[in-house]
């Protein structure tokens, strides 16, 4: 599709010259003959780009550009300037128009800088594309989660997107932690600003300070020039401190100094510099543990902990089991070409007993680890690794005779129903016997 560009110039020759050129381009033109008439095209169609004459009767260019920045901003602005009238350009452009050009002009320096600011405009716009793809991703409704647990966790991270406080979140190892933090982050008045994350564990406990609070050139050997730590990095926006329990004792100190001035001091230097971060901390051990223990400090854990918001495990949210399968089932069919349908009900059976040590970090590994293994397009209980496949023999060892025929029977009769899309006569046929039989035993497994 043409990018359209709205050209304006009370000279007719200069209109239709410029016109021209730009339709010998691909592009779409619209003409105006003054500034009146631009803002009547502009209003009644699409314009990607505005090429106006400054100096105009009436209306003039830099009218045209305060209306158009103010009707669609991210509509581009170029101003076509006549001999002595840069000063009212460079004033344009402190306006928002993309840049200026003198005449008389050479047409191939008017066709660069045309194609210039319509590649910004598209940038822009791509940019705004994925700012409102992030927006919508971290979203609280568009994480998964139906159960009451998961429910709560939402609404406390709406409540608390709203504020400027310090938010502490628990969850064990595989809950989403990180998921949580960016919404918190994508839904505050901070979004357009960074998210700096630093995971605390993953890092020796001689290179944390450098990390949190960067260096001066000199300050140690290799520093040879300066560096800005994570606060100064996501200033204006959210600093995420994964796995706040493994801080040092001497960092512990240092970061609470930090949150109590808003100041940090770069290692090798003496310069107080502020800070504006909105700080978010998560963990996946007890931090009161720890403070009681004299691991973790006793007033920084209550600075970090304003608000709490605790993730429950997999185990605790069985209702959410099948919603995350299906998800982390459309992923991997993106990378091996749509081939699994799902999991049978006996596989989902399975997933629901299973404790999920790792949480929903382990059933992703574990889905994508039985799709590589799968012959048919439904994932199966042999397809699984060892460790879920063995839970099937423990209850089979505790159970009766009859429990466990009983068992054998539903599962084959729901993975029938399953492949053959739950059609009752092709079912019965499958399995070979008679429709009146399958519809009983349906009934009687509650299978229905």
């Amino acid at each position: 599709m043409a990018l359209t560009v709205l050209v304006v110039d009370d000279e007719a020759g200069i209109r239709r010259a410029v016109g021209a050129e730009l339709e010998d381009q691909g592009y779409e033109v619209v003409m105006a003959a003054s500034g009146s008439e631009a803002l009547l095209r502009f209003a009644e169609t699409e314009v990607d780009l505005v090429v106006t004459d400054l100096k105009m009767e009436g209306v003039d260019g830099l009218d045209v550009l305060r209306e158009v920045k103010r009707r669609r901003p991210e509509a581009e602005v170029l101003m076509m300037t006549a001999y002595g009238s840069v000063e009212s350009a460079v004033r344009a452009m402190k306006l928002g128009a993309y840049h200026y050009i003198e005449k008389p002009f050479d047409n191939d320096e008017l066709l660069n800088l045309v194609h210039r600011a319509l590649e910004q405009r598209r940038l822009e716009s791509q940019v705004e594309d994925l700012k409102g793809q992030l927006d919508q991703r971290y979203a609280p409704e568009n994480i998964i989660g139906v159960s009451d647990g998961m429910q709560a966790v939402f609404a406390r991270v709406l409540r608390a997107a709203r504020s400027e406080v310090t938010v502490l979140v628990e969850g064990e190892s595989g809950t989403g932690k990180e998921l949580i933090v960016r919404a918190l982050h994508h839904q505050s008045k901070r979004k357009e600003g960074p998210f700096v994350a630093l995971n605390c564990a993953a890092l020796p406990a001689h290179l944390i300070e450098n990390e949190l609070f960067g260096h001066e050139p000199g300050a140690f050997t290799d520093a040879r020039q300066r560096y800005l730590g994570k606060f100064e990095q996501a200033s204006g926006g959210t600093l995420f401190l994964d796995e706040i329990g493994e801080l040092p004792p001497e960092a512990q100190g240092k970061l609470l100094r930090v949150i109590q001035e808003r100041e940090v001091t770069r290692i090798g230097g003496s310069e107080s510099i502020s800070v504006d971060v909105r700080l978010v901390a998560a963990t996946n051990q007890e931090l009161e543990s720890l403070v009681q223990r004299g691991d973790f400090r006793q007033d920084l854990y209550y600075r970090l902990n304003v608000v709490a918001i605790r993730l429950p495990p997999l185990r605790q949210r069985q209702e959410d089991i099948p919603l995350l399968v299906d998800f982390f089932i459309d992923r991997i069919n993106c990378e091996i070409e749509n081939r699994l349908q799902g999991v049978t009900p006996r596989t989902l059976e399975l997933f629901r007993q299973y404790d999920w040590p790792g949480n929903v970090r382990e059933l992703e590994n574990v889905l994508q680890g039985a799709a590589v293994m799968c012959r048919e397009n439904l994932i199966q209980p042999q397809d699984l690794p060892l460790r879920l496949q063995n839970q099937v023999e423990v209850e089979e060892k505790d159970a009766t005779l009859a429990e466990i025929l009983s068992g054998v029977e539903r599962r084959i009769i729901a993975e029938a129903l399953e492949l053959e899309q739950h059609n009752r006569t092709r079912t019965a046929a499958r399995l070979n016997i008679t429709r009146k039989t399958l519809l009983a035993k349906i009934a009687a497994y509650g299978l229905g």
